[in-house]
Order: C-alpha cells, then sequence, then structure tokens
C-alpha cells in the first residue's frame, strides 16, 4: 500500500461548471485528445504517445488557463496523509474511530467542502462525483451514505448525492486527475520546488488543503483516541 494518500477535487456552481466544460473540451479538440489523463501525459503513453514534451507543456498550460479563468469561483481541494506515519502515531481504538487512511482522507476532504458552504443558504447541498471504475468508487458510494447519517458530522445535511462517472461523461473529472497526479507526486517525491501545474492550481484557484502528517497526528492524538463515537464516526479537518 502507498504511504502517501491523497484525495483531490473542485468545487463549483452549475453556470461555472458548463463554461469550464465548454472550454476544457475545446481545448482537448484543438489536440485531438478524446480524455484528459494525467499520467498518460506526463509519461507520454496512450493518446499521447510520441508527443514531444513542448507540445506536451503547451497542451498542460491550456488547460491550466482554462481553471485559472475562474479564478475564485472554482475551489479546489486536497487532502493527504502519511499512512505509515498514521498507523505509528494513533492507536488501534483511535484508528477504528477515525477509520481507514483513505477513508479519513475522503471524510476530511467532503467536510472541508461542507464548511466551507457555511456562509450559505442552509438550503445549498453539494454532490459527490467519483471515477467509476477507479477501485474506490464503491467504498467511497459507502462512506457517503455513511458521512450523510453520522450524528457526529453536523454538516451532513449538505451532502446531496453521490454517484460516479467516467472522466469523458464528467469533465470536472479530469481536473481533478490533473490535481490528484501533482498533488500525490508533491506528497511522495517531495521535491525542493513545487511542480508549476500545482502551483497554477493553488495560486488561481479558492485553494483548501488539508494534510495528516506527523505533526498533525501528534497535536490531536488525544483528541482522536479519547473521542466519544462509534467506528468511522470520527470527522477531522486537518491542518497544514
Amino acid at each position: 500500500m502507498p504511504n502517501s494518500i491523497t484525495i483531490s477535487g473542485f468545487l463549483s456552481d452549475g453556470p461555472t461548471w458548463s463554461e469550464i466544460e465548454a472550454d476544457w473540451s475545446a481545448v482537448n479538440d484543438r489536440y485531438g485528445v478524446h480524455c484528459f489523463h494525467a499520467t498518460a501525459l506526463n509519461h507520454a503513453t496512450e493518446e499521447y504517445a510520441g508527443w514531444p514534451k513542448p507540445q506536451r507543456d503547451r497542451y498542460s498550460a491550456e488547460l491550466l488557463d482554462v481553471i485559472g479563468k475562474q479564478g475564485k469561483k472554482l475551489v479546489a481541494y486536497n487532502c493527504g496523509m502519511r499512512a505509515d506515519i498514521y498507523r505509528r502515531v494513533i492507536s488501534p481504538e483511535g484508528q477504528r474511530k477515525l477509520g481507514s487512511p483513505w477513508f479519513v482522507c475522503f471524510k476530511s476532504c467532503v467536510a472541508m467542502i461542507a464548511k466551507h458552504m457555511e456562509t450559505l443558504p442552509k438550503e445549498d447541498s453539494f454532490s459527490v462525483v467519483v471515477e467509476k471504475g477507479s477501485g474506490f468508487d464503491g467504498m467511497a458510494g459507502r462512506f457517503f451514505s455513511l458521512l450523510a447519517m453520522n450524528p457526529s458530522f453536523p454538516h451532513r445535511f449538505r451532502l446531496n448525492a453521490f454517484a460516479s462517472a467516467k472522466p469523458d461523461q464528467v469533465l470536472g473529472l479530469q481536473l481533478a486527475d490533473m490535481m490528484a497526479y501533482e498533488y500525490f507526486r508533491q506528497l511522495h517525491k517531495r521535491p525542493a520546488k513545487m511542480r508549476i501545474p500545482l502551483e497554477r492550481i493553488r495560486l488561481s484557484t479558492n485553494y483548501a488543503e488539508g494534510f495528516f502528517g506527523e505533526e498533525t497526528l501528534l497535536r490531536m492524538k488525544n483528541d482522536i483516541e479519547n473521542a466519544h463515537c462509534g467506528k468511522d464516526e470520527l470527522v477531522i479537518i486537518p491542518s497544514l
């Protein structure tokens, strides 16, 4: 299992998503790409086989322009964890309450979105779409239902619906794939300098990030292990 666990996503309203989808599709069409895929782009495979690096960089830059065009109307969320540190620092009882590493990040990312909506009317809610066939979609659906019914989660009324789809059906998943690839690289490889795509997303959007590193887990250890809740019910928004 990887030691770096990450969850990434974007939030916006319907009109903004419609504009993003039109602009993103136009870039893909110009380059003859059916569906953006970050791993394939960075390794020049699949649809990008034979593309020289300057062409791949131009394509990526144009997609980042689509994201940047929306400015603060687009909220980018990343949540990450060092799973090896989590298992070392937090007791088995604390892990039972907070959940598996992937579930912890998923819950925290959804919680960040829900908390971000505190100033909006109470009837406003959001839906979550994850990639179909990713290996996590079934788990994510079950976890979303648990979170929506979790009495320990005060923002559960913000959770509307859950769905899974292919990235060529819901283009927002292509944006999430771009950021997820870059955020995983940032946590896993820990380069001295942040790569351009993640830096541009951080600067251009309304960006939010939570990270369960050693310092955060040690600081929260007592609260996690002494929380009065059932299995998987504890929800925490970590700091950086």
